[in-house]
């Protein structure tokens, strides 16, 4: 008797060949969602990148106040 031709056919005779089709549109789907996740971080406002750049000057004023602070003292 040969390996596949038993008494129930050959192994994708029937309904198990969808498995495989499930498989493979379950990983286009997951690329298609990665790509559009890594292709969404680029849709900043104007504002939205006016404030951070405001915050960063604060952020740099402050670094500027406090070393003209310490200069003024002893730092071992």
């Amino acid at each position: 008797m040969p390996m596949w031709g038993g008494y129930w056919g050959a192994p994708w005779h029937g309904f198990p060949w969808i498995f495989p089709l499930i498989g493979l549109g379950f990983m286009v789907v997951m690329i298609l969602v990665c790509v559009r996740m890594m292709g969404g971080h680029g849709g900043h406002s104007a504002g939205e990148i006016e404030d951070l750049r405001r915050e960063v000057r604060e952020l740099k004023d402050e670094i500027r106040k406090l070393r003209e602070r310490s200069s003024g003292s002893v730092i071992p």
